[in-house]
């Protein structure tokens, strides 16, 4: 019985198997023409419809490569054709969203001359007053550029216009700087990237291609000296020693705007890294002679590419920037004098402290509490040379008491410690006296007791 249910039911699983296929064959084949369908068409020439349909869909055409451009250059045989989509392989443009078309135009999808028409915009090469207007284009507009980097500024466009390099393009200057000059044409990298040459760490190199070269400034009565002057200031040292907060060409200047610092500019620039300084020598009679002379706040004394250490421009030797003005002033001249004393014997004692500290260290001791003294003694130190743009002495002299006190403490502490490692040193060796005097009397003892044993057994 249960062997006829199994049949039954295995029959009619085969039956279901054989009806869905049929079905799903005659789904797939295409419908017999209808009698409308085989009917020659109408004299208005509109095709045929299919019976149940309004309109029978058409086949989409399918897309092509929305980077043929770049496609098709880099298999072209001319190096010069090819090293254009080379160079556009490693940009940030290279993104189906821009691709070659955002700058040339034409047509991506079309893999044939066509997509070279100049009636439809292809632009072969843009010319060197269009560079600003087509870049424009695309990084004025928020929208389209926080789809790739929110947190790019959408004003560079605005702001280059401003500047002496863009007015300079708008005149119709072709040797001004303009957007592919420093940013590249097809190989352009991201600011962050150690390659791009307005990378942080290679803009100074990139100004000094014009700004270095005496032949491109000598038509614009520009000198050619601020590249190597630069390097030799404290900013370029300190930026060559690593330093991320030592200012490059755009840190003062700006990357877009570079705008040349006027007379009221230079100390606003100044600020943004020397608040300090700033409020203090607003407060000195240097500010209100500075305004009459119509002088900018620091650069007379410090210099604008060229900026010296702090330590050499108080005095009266003949390169100090005292001597500029008041090499025949008694008063102004003494004042001068004092300074640069307070300053020569806080930096003696810094640097005598620096070193006691580290021979310390060599010699194995643990000192955090000198290191701490050392590092306040340092602070205490740039206290006082910004107190400098005061030229109050009565605050000055408190400034450098302090440092002295705190140098002082610092030396009285690596005292401390070696003294406290000689004390160390002796109950070392006492100890060890001892303990050698225990072991000696314990080997005695023994030797005595088993003198006893071999006695007693004998």
């Amino acid at each position: 019985m249960r062997s006829s249910e199994h049949t039954l039911l295995f029959a009619a699983s085969i039956a279901l198997a054989v009806g869905v296929a049929s079905s799903a064959s005659r789904a797939d084949a295409p419908p017999l023409p209808s009698a409308s369908a085989a009917a020659p068409p109408a004299a208005s020439g509109s095709a045929a419809k299919p019976a149940g349909s309004e309109e029978a869909p058409r086949p989409k055409r399918p897309e092509r490569d929305a980077n043929t451009c770049f496609t098709c250059h880099l298999s072209l045989p001319d190096a010069k054709l090819r090293k254009a989509a080379e160079e556009f392989s490693h940009s940030v443009h290279k993104d189906e969203r821009i691709g070659c078309v955002a700058c040339h135009k034409g047509n991506a999808s079309d893999p044939t001359v066509q997509a070279h028409d100049k009636t439809t915009g292809f632009i072969v090469r843009p010319t060197h007053a269009q560079v600003a207007a087509l870049c424009g284009g695309c990084h004025e507009d928020p929208t389209f550029v926080r789809r790739f980097n929110a947190r790019l500024g959408v004003d560079q466009r605005k702001l280059f216009e401003l500047s002496r390099h863009g007015k300079m393009a708008a005149a119709g200057d072709a040797a001004s700087p303009t957007c592919t000059n420093c940013h590249g044409v097809h190989g352009i990298l991201a600011v962050s990237s150690p390659n791009a040459e307005v990378n942080r760490r290679r803009v100074r190199d990139l100004c000094a291609k014009c700004h270095g070269n005496v032949e491109t400034m000598k038509p614009y009565g520009l000198a050619a000296t601020q590249p190597v002057a630069w390097s030799k200031s404290v900013h370029g040292k300190a930026f060559h020693e690593g330093s991320e907060q030592a200012p490059t060409c755009t840190g003062c200047h700006s990357p877009h705007a570079g705008t040349l610092p006027g007379t009221a500019s230079v100390a606003a620039l100044c600020d943004r890294c020397h608040q300090d300084e700033r409020e203090l020598f607003l407060k000195s009679p240097h500010s209100r002679a500075f305004r009459k002379l119509g002088l900018a706040d620091c650069v007379p004394c410090h210099g604008d590419h060229d900026v010296t250490r702090t330590s050499w421009l108080a005095g009266m030797t003949p390169d100090s920037a005292c001597a500029k003005c008041h090499s025949k002033d008694d008063k102004p001249k003494k004042v001068a004098e004092d300074i640069a004393v307070l300053l020569e014997d806080v930096q003696k004692a810094e640097h005598a402290a620096a070193v006691d500290l580290a021979e310390a260290k060599t010699a194995g001791l643990l000192v955090p509490d000198a290191s701490f003294a050392v590092d306040r003694l340092r602070t205490a130190k740039i206290r006082l040379i910004t107190t400098v743009h005061t030229l109050d002495m009565q605050q000055l002299g408190d400034d450098a008491n302090a440092a002295k006190m705190i140098a002082q403490e610092a030396r009285d502490l690596l005292t401390k410690a070696r003294r406290d490692r000689q004390v160390e040193r002796r109950g070392y060796f006492v100890a060890i006296g001892l303990a050698s005097l225990l072991l000696t009397l314990l080997v005695a003892k023994s030797i005595q007791l088993a003198r006893r044993r071999r006695r007693g057994e004998s």
